[in-house]
């Protein structure tokens, strides 16, 4: 499985933490991408990607069966359901997209947004509000999946 945030091209600059962008994932059984729909589904991709790590450390760290994340300022969601075993399906708009253990599925959350961290965090400034929500965000699930077995 893997997870792909980017910047949308039509930003201007400077860059912001509240900047749009797009979310990709591919899985075994699928893909699901933000980008070249309509309507646009571009997201305030920092925020979203904040969303999306919070949301799902809560969900596999706990014992409710769905989690859904949706997109900020986008029609954009992943659901995500938990089956028999350690086994966690990731759906979009009906379809599924992957089935991976918990373990891959936060791995590959957490490799996705450490990729797009490490390219965008030096453009903006240490103070900017999104990427300081997200930096927390990434520590947070990183020490998770630290824990997780």
């Amino acid at each position: 499985m893997e997870f792909e945030f980017s910047i949308d091209e039509n930003e201007a600059p400077p860059p912001s933490g509240f900047d749009l962008g797009h979310m990709h994932v591919r899985g075994n059984a699928g893909a699901a991408s933000s980008r070249n729909r309509t309507p646009d589904q571009a997201m305030m991709i920092y925020l979203s990607l904040t969303l999306l790590l919070d949301g799902l450390r809560r969900f596999l760290a706990g014992r409710d069966r769905v989690h859904t994340t949706s997109a900020v300022d986008s029609s954009f969601s992943l659901t995500f359901r938990r089956r028999k075993g350690d086994s966690v399906e990731t759906v979009h708009a009906g379809a599924v997209v992957d089935r991976s253990s918990a373990k891959e599925l936060a791995t590959a959350v957490h490799t996705g947004a450490e990729g797009f961290a490490s390219t965008h965090f030096p453009l903006l400034p240490a103070d900017d509000a999104g990427r300081q929500d997200l930096e927390q965000s990434l520590a947070e699930f990183g020490a998770f999946l630290t824990r997780l077995t």
